[in-house]
């Protein structure tokens, strides 16, 4: 029994999450600055900004979870990449359409862990619908998408949202079009900590949240549909469109395929939380670490001092990325003196954050 009141224990990690990573791989990779044979800790998640790192051939990348299914989401990912061919991985985690996805799993299971295989062996439906659609947080955007959007906006206009505009048109078109009354209202209900809570993601990962969460992600939202390129944001496209499409995220493109496949023999996967996995490891020293946004379940203090033992994992000049979603993790005072943070290289990047459902984005070098 762990003396700490952790995450995993308020919260159920059984079920699948998040069956995409909702970080921007476009901005994760420059903010940490990965480099050719570099060591890197990565959160899990979904698997898919841990395998992106793998692009700039590191020497090694430790992906780690405190959920074994989430970890089971990379492994397949992983297995995927290693025995498909690139149209064959888009048909098989569910880009694309396929009705061989049952007959696909039987090629790749082989190259999974026990633990992995018996997940995806008891779970066919999720095969045969495409992995990237059966998250927990991707079922609350299908919601939105289908009960909640059509009272706001018909087809047409969420089409015309879509298409290449210059950023004065985008502007306008939200001004004019899309911010009705509607819009304003049904959002705020849908995405209220409470339905996101239950719907999306867990009332527990609310716990340290102070605030109107509804306001901040309407700010962020109207960010994405006016300053940034609408028909350029998988993430945008998914939410709106069910799937992605013109648009893929970084690990998914691709020119990265064939780089990242080639490095697939550097990922390490570790089942436990952070402290577990740097205790683990504790030999090694990294040069960067993409900590997702764990710091949000934490109180300040447990905040405070994990980041203590990833300072103290690291080489000088390592780079800590991190994002706040809506709980303030950032640059803590007594760590003033062991860590620098990069604000005009982290507001430059967030700028072009195309996962808009953050407030802020963290980059912290180690002294």
């Amino acid at each position: 029994m762990k003396d700490r009141d952790t995450i995993e224990q308020r919260a159920r990690f059984d079920i699948i999450r998040y069956a995409n990573c909702w970080e921007d791989a476009d901005v994760l990779l420059p903010a940490l600055a990965v480099r050719e044979g570099g060591a890197y800790l990565s959160i899990a998640s979904a698997g898919d900004n841990t395998l992106s790192l793998l692009h700039a051939k590191p020497s090694m990348v430790l992906a780690v979870d405190i959920s074994a299914t989430q970890l089971a989401c990379l492994e397949l990912r992983k297995a995927a990449f290693q025995s498909l061919a690139y149209e064959e991985v888009l048909q098989f985690i569910g880009v694309n359409p396929s009705t061989t996805r049952d007959r696909t799993y039987r090629l790749v299971r082989g190259r999974l862990s026990p633990l992995s295989r018996q997940f995806w062996d008891a779970n066919p439906g999720i095969i045969a619908k495409g992995m990237i659609h059966c998250g927990k947080f991707e079922r609350y955007f299908r919601l939105f998408r289908k009960m909640v959007l059509p009272m706001i906006h018909g087809r047409k206009v969420v089409c015309d949202l879509m298409q290449n505009k210059s950023e004065a048109q985008r502007h306008a078109f939200y001004r004019e079009t899309w911010n009705n009354r509607r819009w304003r209202a049904l959002f705020r209900i849908f995405f209220s900590r409470k339905i996101m809570g239950y719907l999306g993601r867990d009332p527990e990962f609310f716990t340290y949240v102070e605030g109107d969460v509804a306001s901040r992600l309407l700010e962020r939202a109207e960010y994405a549909l006016t300053a940034l390129a609408t028909d350029q944001n998988p993430y945008l496209e998914f939410i709106l469109t069910g799937n992605f499409g013109k648009t893929l995220p970084f690990y998914l493109r691709e020119e990265n395929f064939e780089k990242i496949r080639d490095h697939l023999d550097r990922l390490i996967l570790f089942h436990g939380d952070l402290l577990e996995a740097l205790r683990a490891h504790a030999s090694l020293r990294f040069d960067g670490f993409n900590l997702s946004d764990i710091f949000e379940y934490m109180n300040y203090a447990e905040y405070v001092s994990e980041l203590q033992k990833v300072i103290d994992a690291s080489k000088p000049g390592t780079r800590v990325v991190y994002w706040n979603m809506l709980a303030d993790r950032k640059n803590p005072l007594a760590l003033k003196n062991r860590l620098a943070t990069l604000e005009d290289l982290a507001a430059d990047l967030f700028k072009q954050d195309k996962a808009f459902f953050y407030k802020a984005l963290v980059i912290e070098r180690v002294l």
